[in-house]
């Protein structure tokens, strides 16, 4: 079912595309058009704010960036550009604040305004067993958006969560748009994924869908250099139902990011349709590349150096078992010529025994058969006494006829064997006692005791 998941997302994507992306949908950033717009669950630049918010969570450096360009279809060329910054929100230790312009314009389409604010912070839930902390994020935005009939004002939010593991794999939620109407379709829901195999090559995928479209964009990215330069591909941004083919590439001049792509008509290029994008960013602190890429090397060798070190302790280690084990051998193999000398002494004796054993077993017999010839004959066996019958067990209830000095007590005795018995002999002749005492003469029932 798992491996079905991408095909449900492809399959879910095209049925409902029952219009085209405009001016309104697009969102800025070089590496994320480089990557198709397949950027929610890696979200790793200021430009995350219009993808992810939740992106931006924990950022190490004060950030600022620039990003321009141009796309063309069939309704007119869309020009935009933006700005971003970024810092650490020294208050908490993993969350972020960040504020970003957004500007586009296309003839004969619109144009659109956006202004947002950004938090986002890492956050540990202990019920999700996951790898690492679960980064969640939102933008609060005024939007003005200009279709040529008055622009309209509006405020709204953005949120977005990315959870992240260990081997690579990465996932995304995304709610963004929730605005008050601007004349344009709102809200849009994001589902996004990634995985990054050995560290330099990412496999990326976002499904957006807002009512009456809904539209699924691949990319991948590969890293080249300990990370100087990055490869981009995938689908491009279909502005006003163009389908392209997007490229891009990344240059790591830390402190200074650059990353440029480019879109081509998926049809040829007669269409009218392609794309171009520049993003500038500036880490503010952040060390150099170069200097970074001499402190990797230099980590990897001092790693390297420790390594050969233990190596070469392990090796002596193992010359001095391998030593010890050789004397080892030679004592035991001289133990082993002792205990096979004493085996084959312990053979002989137990050969002596056994034989000494087999003749004393004769004579014992020998003897035995003479002494029951010696022996006089056993007396003959007494006849078993017969065992006595048990006495009859008496038969209730019993009579008894009173004679002079009886009392119920002496009955009670006389009969049960225990005086104190004798209120069940009352009890049962009550018409035959007077004062106490049975009449004499009278025959009195002896009942069955209760004890």
């Amino acid at each position: 079912m798992r491996n079905r998941l991408p095909f449900f997302f492809l399959a879910l994507a095209w049925p409902l595309q029952a219009q085209a992306a405009n001016f309104s949908d697009f969102l800025p950033g070089a590496k994320a058009m480089g990557m198709g717009m397949a950027f929610s669950a890696i979200a790793d630049d200021p430009y995350a704010m219009f993808f992810n918010p939740a992106g931006t969570a924990n950022t190490p450096y004060i950030q600022s960036g620039l990003s321009v360009g141009r796309m063309l279809s069939p309704v007119g060329t869309l020009s935009f550009g933006a700005l971003t910054y970024l810092r650490p929100y020294e208050a908490i230790n993993t969350a972020t604040v960040g504020a970003a312009y957004y500007a586009g314009r296309q003839t004969n389409g619109g144009d659109k305004d956006a202004f947002l604010f950004n938090y986002a912070q890492e956050i540990k839930v202990p019920q999700l067993s996951l790898a690492k902390p679960l980064r969640v994020g939102g933008n609060f935005k005024f939007i003005n958006v200009d279709q040529g009939q008055g622009g309209q004002f509006g405020a709204g939010f953005d949120g977005g969560i990315l959870a992240r593991s260990n081997i690579g794999l990465s996932g995304s939620f995304t709610l963004s748009d929730l605005t008050t109407n601007v004349g344009v379709p709102h809200p849009t829901v994001g589902l996004g994924a990634a995985y990054t195999w050995q560290r330099w090559l990412t496999a990326a995928g976002d499904l957006r869908y807002r009512k009456g479209l809904a539209e699924f964009y691949p990319g991948m990215e590969a890293s080249f250099l300990q990370g100087l330069l990055k490869a981009r591909v995938g689908r491009g941004f279909q502005l006003d139902g163009i389908s392209q083919v997007s490229f891009g590439l990344g240059v790591n001049f830390s402190p200074v990011v650059l990353d440029v792509a480019m879109t081509v008509p998926a049809g040829g290029i007669h269409k009218q349709g392609g794309a171009y994008q520049a993003s500038f960013n500036y880490r503010f602190g952040a060390p150099s590349f170069a200097g970074n890429f001499v402190g990797q090397a230099a980590a990897q060798a001092d790693v390297l150096r420790a390594e050969i070190v233990q190596l070469e302790e392990r090796k002596r280690s193992l010359d001095a078992q391998s030593q010890t084990t050789e004397t080892n051998h030679g004592i035991v193999s001289s133990q082993m010529s002792v205990l096979q000398k004493r085996y084959e002494q312990t053979q002989d004796e137990l050969r002596l025994l056994q034989k000494t054993k087999d003749e004393l077993e004769y004579e014992i017999r020998a003897l035995e058969l003479e002494k029951r010839k010696l022996a006089p004959p056993p007396p003959p066996k007494p006849k078993p006494k017969p065992k006595p019958r048990p006495a009859p067990a008496p038969v209730w209830p019993r009579r008894h006829q009173v004679r002079p000095g009886d009392t119920l007590r002496s009955v009670a005795e006389s009969y049960y064997k225990d005086a104190s018995l004798w209120e069940q002999i009352y009890e049962a002749n009550r018409d035959k006692i007077e004062r106490g005492l049975p009449r004499e003469g009278a025959v009195l029932t002896i009942p069955e005791p209760v004890r």
